[in-house]
């Protein structure tokens, strides 16, 4: 078996499958190709080799080597191939966590606006750090936009909802004119950005 092993056309078989390998793992698409090394490496080692005895066992050395390759890229693509990215999981659950009723109630504060709104999480997956955006309008123009951190829930677990409060102020420094026209009187409100308990 040694003999076999170090023989320059077993080595040669090894160094064509390894560099296979190496292009293969680089670019998946390219896994195909192995199938036709593993045909030629094939050939190659029954026109190189001398006797019928030396042939058969290098033609069955090959055979291994190429079985568990195929097994082990059957494998490795089977499971690759059902694996959704990062961001894809992302944006599939970000479908699945939605604000409703957003409006404006009546402020604590002088000079300031209060939103309060229901964030829902439809989702399998428990969430922390939820962001809102923040849209004020008046009359259908855009009047101001805050990123908020919704520090009232440190987690919301699948299924479930809570209602947030958010308070937006005006300027001091602005007259009572200039106050009521940067007052909003519609707000959207999304969800921007959240964190997967997994």
């Amino acid at each position: 078996m040694n003999k076999i092993i170090n023989s320059p056309i077993v080595i040669t078989v090894i160094v064509i499958l390894a560099a296979f390998l190496l292009k293969a793992q680089t670019k998946p698409q390219l896994a195909s190709e192995i199938r036709g090394a593993y045909d030629e490496i094939i050939a190659i080692a029954e026109d190189a080799g001398s006797d019928a005895e030396q042939t058969e066992a290098i033609r069955e050395f090959s055979e291994q080597i190429a079985t568990q390759l195929k097994a082990g890229f059957s494998s490795g693509f089977s499971s690759g191939g059902d694996d959704e990215s990062r961001e894809e999981k992302y944006l599939r659950i970000k479908k699945n966590v939605s604000i409703s009723e957003a409006r404006e109630i009546q402020s604590e504060w002088n000079g300031r606006q209060t939103v309060l709104f229901k964030v829902e999480n439809s989702s399998e997956f428990a969430l922390t750090q939820l962001k809102v955006n923040l849209e004020f309008y008046r009359d259908g123009k855009l009047l101001d936009v805050k990123n908020e951190t919704l520090h009232e829930v440190k987690v919301l677990d699948a299924g479930e909802s809570f209602t947030a409060k958010k308070d937006r102020n005006t300027p001091n420094s602005l007259s009572d004119d200039e106050k009521a026209a940067f007052a909003f009187d519609e707000v959207r409100a999304f969800i921007t950005s959240f964190n997967v308990v997994d």
